[in-house]
Order: structure tokens, then sequence, then C-alpha cells
């Protein structure tokens, strides 16, 4: 961990390139949605059980590793980026140690230029950007969202609004919802090759040992006017996309994966809602995932206890627990967090997740930043 000493060299490293987007007016990504009540609709039961088998006996951690103090950020421009590294040095000293950095498709892409969104961000100061955060002892992490959270209600993002041959098509009864959050067929052998490529090249960027595929939020798998995908069982479609972007991404690329826990838990049987827990039968995919995979375990209504910590504890995952606003409830889900992480290491922190609220200049002042994961400094 640095400190506030480094403010000088992490000036010269971000004026050392120039950094300046050549497109403007950035298309604004979505901010992620309350949840609602729990829903008691029915859950596919097909899907493996979520019994644990051979649960290992947990001992109370005595000599804990170092906490993952992290903060999600959009950062979707050379200008965001800039801001960053501006303010890396304070984010460091107040104990900020990971920071998810969403790009969304605002990023200077070669290898498929037609995806480029909006203002972009450069090779040239996402290199900086991650000489910046090493200086400071931060981790940078970069987000693209994988399969689901390809549309809003008034827009598709680049890669659907390109390919809307590559969407899934609404089921013959939609939930209207949810049914504007758009995913791409899971079926489709098209889209991963083309998908990889933007991974790829995200993570060179930013010199990255580790990458968020996103996942989370998705509604419509198997729907039955697919072609590719009717009559297959959501949680073998979606336990079998995320095992091909672990093969890539950590198989092949050996970086660590991350990803969204929300459709890995039932939410019927944990009481979360529609939108933090899966409601279209994936849940099972738990058991037919790597457990090498970090989840980032997000919810944001205040509750007396979040079993899907020790659930995912119970399968052999790491666990990011990951809270918004208010502060009421992140506090609330900080501390369940803390008393879990004091059973089992394998809690490796805290990650506040800020979208639209989050901005590089101002992030350390959210409330949730600076009074939660100062906790989780000592």
């Amino acid at each position: 961990m640095k400190t506030l000493f480094h403010l000088g060299l992490m000036v010269l490293l971000v004026f050392a390139v120039p950094c300046q987007s050549q497109e403007t007016n950035p298309i604004p990504e979505p901010t992620q949605l309350a949840p609602e009540a729990a829903n008691t609709e029915p859950v596919q039961t097909n899907a493996p059980s979520l019994v644990p088998t051979n649960t290992p006996i947990v001992i109370a951690a005595t000599n804990l590793p170092t906490a993952w103090r992290g903060i999600q950020l959009f950062i979707q421009s050379d200008a965001a980026v800039n801001a960053l590294a501006a303010a890396l040095p304070r984010l460091a000293s107040n104990g900020v140690n990971a920071i998810i950095v969403e790009t969304g498709y605002h990023f200077d892409f070669k290898s498929h230029p037609e995806l480029r969104r909006g203002e972009v961000i450069t090779l040239a100061c996402a290199k900086n950007l991650a000489a910046v955060a090493r200086t400071n002892g931060v981790r940078l992490i970069p987000e693209l969202d994988c399969l689901g959270h390809q549309s809003a209600k008034k827009f598709t993002y680049a890669f659907l609004a390109l390919h809307p041959e590559f969407i899934e098509p609404s089921p013959s009864n939609p939930d209207p919802k949810t049914d504007y959050l758009k995913n791409w067929c899971p079926n489709d052998p098209r889209i991963n090759p083309i998908i990889f490529d933007l991974i790829d090249e995200i993570a060179a960027a930013f010199d990255a040992d580790a990458f968020h595929v996103g996942f989370d939020e998705i509604f419509n798998l198997s729907s039955d006017n697919c072609p590719l995908c009717r009559g297959q069982e959501p949680v073998k479609l979606f336990a079998k996309t995320v095992n091909a972007f672990y093969a890539h991404i950590a198989l092949t690329n050996k970086l660590e994966m991350f990803m969204w826990g929300d459709r890995l838990l039932n939410a019927r049987k944990l009481g979360y809602s529609r939108w933090d827990a899966s409601m279209i039968g994936t849940s099972g995919a738990i058991d037919l995932i790597s457990t090498n995979i970090v989840i980032c375990d997000w919810h944001y209504a205040k509750r007396a206890s979040y079993p899907s910590v020790p659930l995912f504890l119970q399968k052999g995952f790491r666990v990011w627990p990951s809270g918004f606003q208010p502060l009421e409830a992140t506090k609330a889900f900080s501390d369940y967090a803390m008393k879990q992480r004091a059973q089992n290491p394998r809690v490796v922190g805290y990650l506040c997740t800020t979208w639209s609220l989050g901005k590089p200049a101002t992030v350390a002042d959210w409330p949730p930043v600076a009074e939660i994961l100062k906790d989780w400094k000592n």
C-alpha cells in the first residue's frame, strides 16, 4: 500500500502520454436496479441439488490475508481513465486496494472496431492507468458484461445493436418486468470468438491478472422461440457458457475469473429477489462450474442474514460480498460478511458497487466507500 508520497510520480505517469478519445457523446450505461420483494414464482426442479456434498470443515481464521477492499466504477472514456489515475493515491491511502473497471464497449477495439461505442478508452491511457495502479498498490480488474445486460429500456448496446441476429428471442409469454433486458443466445457458436477477442484486448491494455465477466440479471435462456435453445435446460445452458469463458480466461490466458453470483442462487429457497437471485432455473449451475471463479455476491437490501455467503463457502468458492446503498443496508451486509470472514478466509473482503453514482474524483467521499471500507482496512 502506497501513500500520497507518490502523488508526484502519479502526475508524471498520467501525463506521460497524450490520452484523448476521438469520439464524444458517450451513451450512459444503466444503473443496477434495486431489488424487488422476493417473488414466489416456482423455480425449475430439474436443476442439480443444492445440498452441498463433502462440505469442508471450516476452522476459524487466526492469520487472515489482507482483505480485498474494492470499488466498482464505470470507466468509459480517456477522461474518466485520467480522472481515476489522479484519484488513485487518495483512494489507496484510504484503504482501497482493488478496483473493478467496467468499460462496456467504450474501448478502442482493434480486433472489432465496429463495436466501439461513443467515447473510448485508448491503449495508451489504459496502460498509463495500470502503471499508476501498480505504483499505488491497487489491483485493476477490468469488466465487460457478458451474456446478459446487453440492453436497457431505451436502447441496445453495441454488440446486439450491430448483431441483432445474436439476440435470444423473447419467449412466447415474456415477463414485462424483465423482457427489456436482452441477452445473447448462449448456443450461437459465432458469439464467443468475438467476445473473447474483446476480453483479450481489454485485459492486455490494463495489464490485468484478472477479468470480470458480469453474467448477472439474465432472465431469458432456452426461449421457446429460439431454434438453438428451445427445450434445453437453463441450468445447463448457463453452466456451459460460464465454463466456456472460464476455459478461455483462466485456463488459456491464466487470468483469475470474476463473476456476479445472482444466477447461481435460488431466489425462492434463499428469500432473495428475482434481481439478486435466479427464478429461471439456473441456480443449480453452482454445482457445475469451477470453484476457482471468484463470486461477487451482490445484495442491496438490508437483511438480518445473507445466506448466499455461507452457501458459496460451502460449495468451495471465494466470495466477495458486494453492496451498494443505502448506507444502512451496506453496513448490515458488511458486518455480516466480516463475521463470516472471521470463520473462513475465503470471504476475501468487501466490494462497494457504485454504478452511475461513482465518479473517480468524488468516489472516495461517497458514504458507502468512506464508511465501510475503513472497517475492512483494520
